[in-house]
């Protein structure tokens, strides 16, 4: 809980200092983080546990639907693999909002495409709404430090 107030502060410090007034150009950044977006989304239609987990910094933390929080590369691989060896996506991630906040930035997206099971030849819908908010590298790239989605479906 500590980390989340810290990270609040962070990024309402952040968003205060990059306000109106400040032009930096961020077209660039943007769209590195795009291009996150779309690895991501080949990574899951690949059912690249390898690549999937390479997008994440290394203190990163996903939250997603009836899962306790994963914060350890090694639980990434898990549900990676667990996920990736139990059907074949096909999904589609939009980004609806990106922004930038110096050395942090957040993308809120949509997921939609289809799920199918190895064990059932019923595919299943995909429809989803995520955040993930981003931390720049110490070489300039950029790395998702949080992950947190859910579905819109019941």
């Amino acid at each position: 809980m500590k980390k989340v107030i810290i990270m609040i502060i962070v990024i309402f410090g952040l968003i205060s200092c990059s306000g109106p007034g400040n032009n930096m150009d961020t077209s660039a950044d943007i769209e590195q983080i795009r291009e996150l977006i779309r690895k991501s989304t080949e990574a899951n239609n690949r059912g690249d546990v390898d690549g999937w987990v390479d997008l994440f910094d290394d203190n990163a933390v996903y939250m997603t639907n009836g899962m306790p929080e994963i914060s350890t590369k090694e639980g990434l691989e898990e549900v990676a693999r667990s996920g990736f060896t139990s059907g074949k996506t096909d999904i589609v991630m939009t980004p609806d909002e990106i922004e930038v906040l110096g050395d942090w930035a957040f993308a809120r997206s949509q997921i939609k495409g289809i799920y199918t099971p190895n064990n059932d030849d019923t595919p299943l819908p995909i429809d989803m709404k995520q955040i993930a908010i981003y931390r720049r590298q110490a070489d300039g790239s950029w790395k998702i430090a949080r992950l947190i989605g859910n579905s819109n479906r019941d």
